[in-house]
């Protein structure tokens, strides 16, 4: 497992280049996102995503989450967009707003299947950090994220932790210390301009409804 120190000087591109290379050569990478570190994985790419799940002995019953860079990459993880839901993504993302939509089909088979077999969808945002934004818009594809935990474990806001854990599992490591917590993102699906709300989180209803 290869290991970045994520400094305050750090180069922005050259993380970004080490991570999609990565990413391109089907390997998994752990990196900083919010109060937690997260996995990724190429959303198209069958191998990495069984390695991800492989790596975390995730579960096939829990919810999952792709990141994309920006509204016009929705399309090559969501099909069957609601249209009110896209004032949404114009007004709040990047931001902490989870959105629930069924699984493009252009996302490999096994891949769909696996995703789609908790909720029958899967969930999608453009996260507040740039460096994942500018790694997800390099890669040109979604990646396939999840918490760098094992199963109902914790600990994936410590690098110590990380390490012995995933150590000879994932890729690349982004470490950027310990992290302080933060609150989740806000998970919805929207249907006919109605709401209904998942799981709360760091966006309010109230934020929400207003962007509409």
């Amino acid at each position: 497992m290869k290991t970045i120190k994520s400094e305050p000087n750090s180069s922005l591109k050259s993380q970004v280049d080490e991570v999609v290379d990565v990413l391109n050569d089907g390997g998994v990478v752990c990196m900083p996102c919010g109060g937690s570190y997260r996995l990724l994985a190429d959303l198209y790419n069958e191998q990495a995503v069984m390695n991800m799940m492989q790596a975390k002995r995730r579960i096939a019953t829990a919810p999952s989450l792709v990141f994309v860079a920006e509204e016009k990459m929705l399309e090559q993880a969501a099909a069957d967009v609601d249209a009110s839901a896209r004032p949404l993504m114009d007004k709040l993302w990047p931001g902490p707003l989870t959105i629930r939509f069924n699984a493009s089909r252009e996302i490999p088979k096994k891949v769909r299947k696996i995703l789609t077999k908790a909720t029958g969808k899967v969930g999608i945002r453009v996260p507040d950090e740039q460096l994942l934004r500018q790694v997800v818009k390099a890669l040109g594809r979604p990646v396939l994220v999840s918490s760098a935990n094992k199963e109902k474990k914790h600990g994936s806001a410590s690098p110590a932790q990380i390490r012995n854990t995933f150590f000879g599992r994932i890729s690349l490591f982004i470490d950027a210390g310990d992290l302080p917590e933060a609150p989740s993102s806000t998970v919805i699906e929207v249907k006919n301009g109605k709401i209904k709300v998942l799981r709360e989180g760091n966006m309010s209803l109230e934020q929400i409804k207003a962007a509409l």
